[in-house]
């Protein structure tokens, strides 16, 4: 495997390890508040968002993937009642991630270091893939900031009363 996707897998991984923690005891509700007074994106609409993401690097690693939600995710947030449940996105997610993983794995230092132009100035396969990975830390950011809003515990504390119960 190479350094880059050693490196990208544990980026990613970390996304991955925080999910779990993060939606296991959000209702389906209080995943569809809204932010911004009710006109920003919802914990629900970051989770589909991200997941649509991942649909789109897979891609990029020549993993192509349908995603089952097409556009929706990548639309301005809405009221979120034709958005599936907390739990579908969950589970997709679940689902995804060792083909997501593999993905990464399956590439040389020389398949990273090919051009490619990315909507954001990125000149390498590399350079795309990252952006994806600092895109996910945004919108990870995003969502604890949406649970202590809602007077949830955020992330670090979900990080850390997992590693006191020896998760």
């Amino acid at each position: 495997m190479s350094d880059t996707s050693k490196t990208l897998m544990g980026t990613f991984g970390t996304t991955d390890y925080l999910i779990p923690l993060v939606l296991e005891d959000l209702s389906d509700d209080d995943a569809r508040k809204r932010s911004r007074g009710g006109e920003g994106p919802s914990i629900v609409w970051i989770i589909g968002h991200l997941l649509h993401y991942r649909y789109y690097v897979m891609g990029l690693l020549d993993h192509e993937r349908v995603d089952p939600h097409g556009e929706t995710f990548t639309q301005t947030a809405t009221d979120g009642s034709d958005y599936p449940t907390i739990g579908e996105l969950q589970e997709q997610w679940g689902a995804l991630g060792s083909d997501f993983h593999a993905a990464l794995m399956s590439h040389s230092e020389e398949h990273w270091d090919a051009a490619g132009a990315g909507a954001h100035d990125e000149r390498s396969l590399r350079d795309q893939v990252i952006f994806f990975a600092w895109h996910e830390g945004y919108h990870m950011g995003a969502l604890g900031a949406l649970r202590k809003e809602m007077g949830y515990p955020g992330p670090a504390e979900k990080v850390m009363a997992a590693r006191e119960a020896g998760a």
